[in-house]
């Protein structure tokens, strides 16, 4: 138990938006993105009609041994991932230097040649997608951005949508097609079956990059685990997350310090919590995160799908910096909430890290003796049962 209770302003206020609240990107801005990448997919569906017939499309050497009418035709499908498709995307904290932003992968189902590399050219790709967009773009006002494993559209000051190119064997994609079409089910329900017996290995998905390789890199992977964290955890993983990376935010313009990263970190420190976080106190979490974050981000934080990689893996600088703020916040969260009796010093604290989208409302603030703040050591968990399934990865 803290000495000072904000629960109500990361996430309980009924009068006024809390910091939960404050963290929504506008819905017309949402609305816009949804609008967006409907008109994207339309293009680039209409598009795809014609890449059978042009060579710069397609590998070098498939395209000199076999005719544009020999080729099969070829469709696109798209899924959303990142954020958007989690429900952690933040409102940006520093407008406009910081964008909200929608990822929107494209799958292209081809062949493989003997290398085991798509028939279709990576460079290839990125040249039809922006070829197809280019029209839309200036209908639009909208700007092409030149990224490297991705096509970025700049849509408005403050707002983009990523289009990462992905393939995938045809043979394999007409199956999983096939399920799709014949089940009535809905958007969420046929997505979920990407994780059962259809789902592509994914050695089959594969990244193209601006420079003409591919690397391999499947999604799905990814979102099923943030999947996994919020059935272990509870929904309160995902507003912890979306607190740290507000905190990242509000601290830094920019920063390498990723929401994956940050995601990561959110896992590693409830792991070390004795039990499991409660629903009731999500200012008592963000203080225990905050005081295991140095650590964790002092060392190495792995990819959760991809665990041969580091995904801190910072210059000393950019290590220290990001540890020193995060010793900062431990500090300032600990004084907040644990040292203050007073309810307005609090709210001032708790808001000098986390930004004036955190309300100031110290009449919020439930304050305790400092007696009962003593006789419970570990707060804002409960009690884990004796078999905990794995959940992980």
């Amino acid at each position: 138990m803290t000495l000072a209770n904000a629960h109500a302003l990361f996430c309980g206020l009924k009068s006024q938006p809390s910091y939960l609240a404050n963290l929504n990107i506008d819905e017309n801005d949402r609305a816009g993105l949804i609008e967006a990448r409907r008109k994207i997919r339309i293009a680039l569906r209409a598009a795809a009609q014609g890449i059978a017939a042009k060579d710069e499309y397609w590998h070098s050497g498939y395209a000199a041994r076999t005719s544009w009418r020999n080729r099969p035709a070829v469709e696109v499908k798209f899924m959303t991932q990142g954020s958007f498709a989690y429900g952690t995307i933040n409102a940006p904290a520093q407008i406009p230097q910081q964008e909200i932003d929608l990822d929107d992968g494209m799958y292209v189902p081809v062949e493989f040649l003997m290398n085991g590399e798509p028939a279709l050219a990576a460079r290839g790709l990125f040249l039809f997608v922006e070829t197809a967009l280019a029209p839309l773009a200036a209908e639009n006002g909208w700007k092409l951005a030149e990224k490297p494993n991705c096509v970025r559209i700049k849509l408005w000051s403050g707002a983009h949508i990523d289009i990462p190119i992905y393939s995938i064997p045809r043979d394999r994609f007409s199956q999983i097609k096939e399920a799709f079409d014949s089940a009535h089910t809905s958007f969420s329900e046929r997505r979920a079956s990407l994780s059962n017996s259809w789902r592509l290995p994914s050695d089959k998905i594969v990244l193209a990059q601006r420079d003409g390789t591919w690397i391999q890199s499947d999604p799905q992977q990814l979102h099923d685990w943030v999947l996994s964290r919020t059935d272990r955890y509870g929904p309160v993983y995902k507003r912890l997350s979306r607190f740290f990376k507000g905190w990242r935010d509000y601290t830094w313009e920019k920063c390498v310090l990723s929401s994956l990263c940050i995601m990561c970190a959110v896992d590693l420190a409830l792991q070390k919590l004795n039990g499991f976080p409660t629903e009731e106190r999500d200012d008592a979490l963000v203080l225990e995160i905050a005081k295991r974050l140095p650590d964790i981000l002092r060392g190495e934080v792995k990819n959760p799908v991809l665990t041969d990689l580091c995904i801190n893996d910072w210059s000393e600088e950019d290590r220290s910096e990001i540890v020193r703020a995060a010793e900062n916040l431990k500090v300032e969260l600990e004084s907040a909430l644990e040292r203050t009796g007073d309810a307005e010093r609090v709210v001032q604290k708790l808001r000098s890290k986390f930004g004036e989208r955190l309300p100031y409302r110290p009449e919020a603030i439930k304050m305790v003796s400092s007696i009962a703040a003593i006789q419970v050591a570990v707060p804002a968990v409960a009690a884990a049962p004796k078999v905990i399934p794995s959940t992980s990865g």
